[in-house]
């Protein structure tokens, strides 16, 4: 299922939803496993002084979160990428894109709280997911770091005049409420006093495309006040609950597919079905993007490629 520029033969079968035994209830493999198994952060993906930059069209930002309760999602990812990547290039979702991995955890509590990936096309991007650590730790408060990773991609990234990037969080909590000026100053992110709400500004910077792809808090249930903390910050119909943990790679390549314009909904279901997704998985993704789909215009014939 992968795309000619990345292909990746391992478990490629990854994709559908049929699992193999090597695979948990969650959707990993044994091999995500051991291939994602760094302990300290290679120097490359320390955010201090690190700007990113992308001279494509599209830019694409998939930050995980990677404590404990979202661990697994970074393994799952690394399973269906050469999936995702090939779905865009065979599908023709986008014309000129590369993509950046990245990781959030809890700047109070944890050693790697912020990891940045550079951005990459094809194989290469295997050698940047293959250097996080997985720390699993986060705190407590049903808060993580995400605005903090929203205030370092606001500041310290650089994208090409007239792009479209699309930025993914991934992850079962809420930020914490405010930047943290020390915080933001040890990862190398100017700090300004007085414009410090980064979802705000990274949601100007980048045309509105940043969506949370939300899981259960645990696994367990949606909190309404996890979810409802999310929706004040971001478009309501970007927050993108994730009703089955497997599908979270077809539904960023669902808001993918609409956001560009070059399929509705509908058309995007058919795709889904085209590469052997169940009428369950199908249904469950379709009720997640049915918000998207009506404010972007997901009834329209229109074709626009970004």
């Amino acid at each position: 299922m992968g795309g000619s520029s990345y292909d990746r033969d391992v478990y490629s079968s990854s994709s559908s939803s049929g699992w193999r035994s090597s695979y948990s209830s969650f959707g990993e493999s044994s091999y995500s496993e051991s291939k994602l198994s760094s302990s300290t952060l290679h120097s490359s993906m320390n955010p201090k002084g690190k700007v990113l930059r992308s001279k494509t069209k599209t830019p694409i930002i998939i930050m995980l979160d990677v404590t404990g309760s979202n661990i697994n999602f970074a393994r799952v990812v690394y399973d269906k990428l050469p999936m995702f990547y090939g779905q865009i290039e065979q599908k023709g979702y986008l014309k000129d894109f590369d993509i950046s991995i990245c990781a959030v955890g809890d700047a109070y509590c944890d050693d790697y709280p912020l990891q940045i990936g550079s951005f990459a096309k094809g194989i290469e991007i295997d050698s940047w997911i293959e250097k996080l650590v997985l720390e699993g730790g986060g705190g407590g408060g049903n808060r993580e770091s995400y605005e903090l990773a929203a205030y370092y991609l606001y500041k310290n990234t650089q994208f090409a005049p007239g792009s479209k990037p699309i930025i993914f969080f991934i992850g079962d909590e809420r930020p914490y409420a405010t930047v943290d000026s020390y915080q933001a100053q040890k990862f190398g992110i100017e700090y300004e006093q007085k414009k410090t709400e980064p979802f705000s500004l990274l949601r100007e910077k980048v045309d509105d495309n940043v969506f949370m792809l939300l899981n259960k808090y645990c696994s367990r249930n949606f909190e309404s006040e996890i979810t409802s903390s999310w929706q004040k910050l971001l478009a309501p119909q970007h927050v993108i609950k994730i009703q089955e943990q497997k599908s979270i790679v077809d539904l960023m390549l669902g808001i993918i597919s609409m956001v560009s314009e070059s399929r509705t909904l509908e058309s995007y279901k058919v795709d889904m079905q085209n590469r052997g997704q169940t009428d369950e998985r199908i249904n469950g993704v379709s009720k997640s993007l049915e918000g998207l789909a009506n404010i972007i215009g997901g009834s329209s014939n229109t074709i626009k490629r970004l």
